[in-house]
């Protein structure tokens, strides 16, 4: 089983990497990325609900050990022996791919307050490009 904060990390990244296209393109306020980050990261969490659930905690178990739970930030694939064997490089990898996804919401967010073009693409595709660069490289790293 990796980390709690590996888990954690991964979904905040995850779900930072796909809101960041919308916020560029809608112009959300700065508190509602960084609130879905906090949910980004309870989402990637949330298969581990059945240590504390005082009920139904032997179907969470359950549901827990199958491979549908990889919809919650690739939770599942986390939990791999292989993966919890090296458990420094979980949290360490973890961390370098938050920073990874909050540099890029950063640099797309820079790009698009300097277009002088109010319907430009331009930060977005950047955004979207570097977002799919990301999770093919998890997705690669992962099997």
């Amino acid at each position: 089983m990796a980390p709690a904060i590996a888990h954690y990390l991964v979904g905040a990244s995850l779900l930072l990497l796909l809101i960041t296209p919308i916020a560029l393109r809608y112009r959300l306020a700065p508190w509602i990325p960084l609130g879905l980050v906090a949910l980004g990261g309870i989402w990637g969490l949330g298969p581990d609900f059945h240590h504390i659930a005082p009920i139904y905690e032997t179907e969470l178990r359950a549901l827990h050990g199958s491979p549908w739970v990889d919809l919650f930030a690739f939770h599942y694939t986390l939990d791999r022996p292989a993966v919890r064997a090296q458990y420094d490089a979980s949290v360490f990898g973890s961390i370098l791919g938050f920073f990874g996804a909050v540099t890029t919401f950063m640099i797309a967010t820079e790009l698009r307050t300097r277009t002088n073009l109010t319907n430009t693409a331009s930060p977005h595709l950047v955004a979207l490009s570097v977002a799919l660069l990301l999770l093919l490289f998890v997705a690669a790293t992962s099997s």
